[in-house]
């Protein structure tokens, strides 16, 4: 067992604390030399391949970014999907319970899950291609779906095994400001089964191909997921407007404002930004005594916060503003998803701790003090939290939307505090103009594709 827990110990987060302060600077290239195609193997193959994804999309690599997310949901799937259990994973399994959950294959957080299909789809809208991103749209919502369900699941048979054992006590008193400030984050976001960034670039796509009764719809579920965001309130007065429903257009300007007037040949330019890094994780450590002699260690993952000077975008025109709004905050859905898997993750903690105390309290029979210090130090180096988690992430994705006058040949994205600005040029004869942009402490990363 301290063989097993030893080659596991070490932090995934460890080995990224480089390629997250590259990304800081915006270096993405130096970013991506941290996670070569080579080391994408082994069970933290998936992780690899999610931290390569992101960055490949950030250098403008489109087509390599969607072949890295597509087979990392291949990958998920047939973990998922394994009919038969292999001797191998049951092996992993077993050690799992005995040592951590750091010998099990990384397979993603469920919001992981969704947000792949969501920047992939991306990939394809910067790529030109509409039916590519329909497909990456459609799976985001049958994994929302599924996901909630298996959830669902998991969680009720959580409260089971671990009937009678109060885990929200014990670990607030473990770590009361970390739990606190992770509480505070999650109470922000609505569902995590209900990603308004997913739907919002759905309810666009739907717009590029002239299917605007489904736009509709889709930003309908955007903003029941979203419902502070003033991108999706603004397109919600405007579609329902342009497709004449008035009942509807007027329960959303009593809710949000009066409709703004379009020029009929105003280009549609559509900025996503992000910026900051999602959070990363922390284990929290702490005894448990146990019957005749000895303790046992429990070790439960939480997330710490990343700051960053950079938190909004405002895109400028010929003297017109238009704030971002966030429709997706990374690290609440993180802290929300954590939050939620909190009982699972206890759950299984209860069945470690059982089994190690059995260990210890056995080894002081045999053995004396001798035998329970043993034991104790077993439990307390190879009890680990699983601190993997996807690094590369940003900390929020923000959305404005603007309609210019056709004469207008630049806008201007202004980030910070105002202090920093961007050009950004619209190609002559563009209908639509998709701007991608992430934003660094040292600077804004900026891609564009017209339609």
């Amino acid at each position: 067992m301290l063989a097993a827990g030893c080659s596991s110990l070490s932090s995934y987060e460890r080995f990224t604390i480089q390629a997250r302060q590259s990304i800081s600077q915006g270096r993405f290239d130096d970013a991506l030399s941290f996670f070569p195609d080579k080391s994408a193997k082994g069970r933290n193959e998936v992780l690899i391949r999610l931290e390569r994804g992101i960055l490949l999309q950030a250098l403008g690599e489109y087509d390599m970014s969607a072949r890295e997310f597509r087979h990392v949901a291949e990958m998920i799937r047939d973990y998922e999907n394994m009919a038969v259990i292999s001797a191998t994973k049951s092996t992993s399994q077993v050690a799992s319970l005995l040592v951590n959950e750091q010998v099990m294959p990384y397979v993603g957080e469920d919001f992981e899950k969704v947000l792949v299909h969501g920047f992939n789809a991306v990939n394809y809208l910067m790529m030109g291609d509409l039916e590519g991103a329909r497909v990456e749209i459609r799976n985001a919502y049958t994994r929302q779906k599924e996901l909630y369900e298996k959830h669902s699941r998991e969680l009720e048979k959580a409260k089971k095994e671990s009937a009678g054992i109060d885990w929200n006590s014990s670990f607030i008193q473990a770590d009361p400001d970390g739990y606190a400030l992770l509480k505070r984050r999650a109470d922000s976001v609505q569902s995590l089964y209900q990603n308004a960034f997913a739907y919002y670039i759905s309810a666009l796509v739907y717009e590029l191909n002239g299917e605007y009764d489904e736009a509709y719809i889709d930003l309908k579920k955007a903003i029941d997921a979203a419902p502070d965001s003033e991108s999706i309130q603004k397109d919600l007065i405007r579609l329902s407007g342009e497709l004449y429903f008035l009942e509807d257009m007027q329960k959303w300007e009593q809710r949000y404002g009066k409709r703004q007037k379009i020029a009929t040949d105003a280009v549609d330019v559509f900025v996503i930004f992000s910026y900051g890094l999602a959070p990363y994780k922390e284990a929290v450590g702490f005894p448990i005594p146990v019957p005749r002699g000895g303790v046992v260690f429990a070790s439960m993952p939480v997330y710490r916060f990343t700051p960053s000077s950079v938190h909004r975008c405002a895109l400028r025109y010929e003297g017109n503003y238009c704030e971002t709004s966030s429709v997706s905050n990374i690290e609440a859905i993180a802290a929300r998803n954590l939050l939620d898997k909190f009982p699972v993750l206890f759950a299984k903690q209860v069945a470690r701790t059982y089994l190690k105390a059995r260990l210890t309290g056995e080894l002081s029979d045999q053995f004396g003090a001798v035998g329970a210090l043993t034991g104790t130090l077993a439990s307390a180096i190879t009890e680990q939290a699983d601190l993997r988690t996807w690094s590369s992430l940003p900390k929020d994705v923000r959305i404005a939307r603007a309609f210019v006058p056709r004469n207008t040949s630049s806008i201007t994205l202004e980030y910070t505090t105002g202090s920093m600005k961007s050009s950004v040029d619209i190609p002559e004869g563009s209908r639509h103009l998709i701007v991608l942009c992430r934003a660094t402490e040292n600077g804004l990363s900026i891609q564009t594709k017209s339609y």
